[in-house]
């Protein structure tokens, strides 16, 4: 140890300290096992267990701080950054939040990575704890996956993963489901002030006119029905009334406007709001029959 004392400096295994305590020793990264000199610097209590030591990694450049046991340095213990409250900030000297990450100016990136959370399907996570008053459940954000098919980002709440949103590597969100197989499919009920669609010509190829358009609407069946929530409780189906049509009897008379889901099952829907052209023709094909027969009848009164 080399004390300086017209410049108050110390240094342990150098003889030029450069500032109040240099301490320099062989870099190590941190052990995983064993307990023997690991590390530039330990803090250590006369009756703990555990430790907290501080080192200069040997295979890199980073620096590094592991709080372990004494004995055994494969057993690790809790870090805790200002456990009585304060702020910390990392790339930044202001700190605006409990963690701040990056500055302001964006000289200092702020991100972060989640590693995967097992060896298996669970990938990165962050838990979202309830309020202390109101809430029941807590949330969770992650990345979970057992294959490409079914591997999605997840924002579900600790009730059921169907409380929440699904994204697939696709693109494909499911909300209320964990699978879908559209770029947005909805398990329940949507409110909405409008829903466009687009429409532009510019899209478009191949445009033809709607004919029979009278004929197909009178083939089809309007219905009154409830949903079968006992065989499909996933689907959140409302208690309601419903009135509608039945997608296998539209598909025999329109089946543009029928889809199937991309399951083995081959759900069907019904695309409603495509109806309306077939109802604008096939009112315009009975206003044609109105306007002759309304000639007719004017021909025979004239006869009179």
């Amino acid at each position: 140890m080399i004390v300086s004392l017209s410049k108050a400096q110390t240094g342990i295994g150098t003889t030029a300290p450069v500032n109040k305590l240099h301490i320099e020793t062989t870099t190590a990264d941190p052990a995983t096992s064993g307990a023997t000199a690991n590390g530039n610097l330990r803090l250590s209590g006369t009756s703990a267990s555990h430790v907290l030591d501080f080192g200069l990694s040997s295979s890199s450049t980073y620096s590094w701080l592991q709080a372990r046991s004494k004995s055994a340095y494969g057993i690790y213990y809790n870090l805790a950054l200002n456990p009585n409250g304060g702020q910390v900030s990392i790339g930044s000297n202001a700190t605006i939040s409990t963690l701040t990450v990056g500055n302001a100016t964006g000289t200092i990136a702020g991100e972060l990575t989640l590693n995967p959370s097992s060896t298996q399907y669970e990938g990165g996570q962050i838990n979202v704890k309830k309020s202390v008053l109101g809430s029941t459940a807590d949330w969770i954000i992650d990345q979970y996956g057992t294959s490409s098919s079914d591997a999605r980002l997840r924002i579900f709440n600790s009730i059921a993963e169907s409380n929440g949103l699904a994204i697939l590597e696709n693109g494909y969100i499911g909300m209320g489901l964990t699978n879908p197989t559209v770029r947005l499919q909805v398990n329940g009920d949507i409110i909405a002030n409008s829903i466009a669609g687009s429409s532009d010509i510019r899209f478009k190829k191949n445009i033809r006119p709607v004919v029979n358009a009278l004929d197909k609407v009178k083939a089809l069946r309007g219905v009154y029905f409830n949903w079968n929530q006992e065989a499909f409780p996933d689907k959140n189906f409302g208690e309601q009334d419903e009135l509608g049509f039945i997608a296998q009897e539209v598909e025999k008379v329109v089946p543009e406007i029928v889809t199937k889901d991309k399951t083995k099952d081959e759900f069907r829907s019904v695309k409603y709001d495509k109806l309306v052209a077939l109802l604008v023709e096939a009112i315009k094909e009975q206003q044609k029959q109105i306007d002759r027969l309304k000639i007719e009848i004017k021909k025979k009164n004239n006869k009179k």
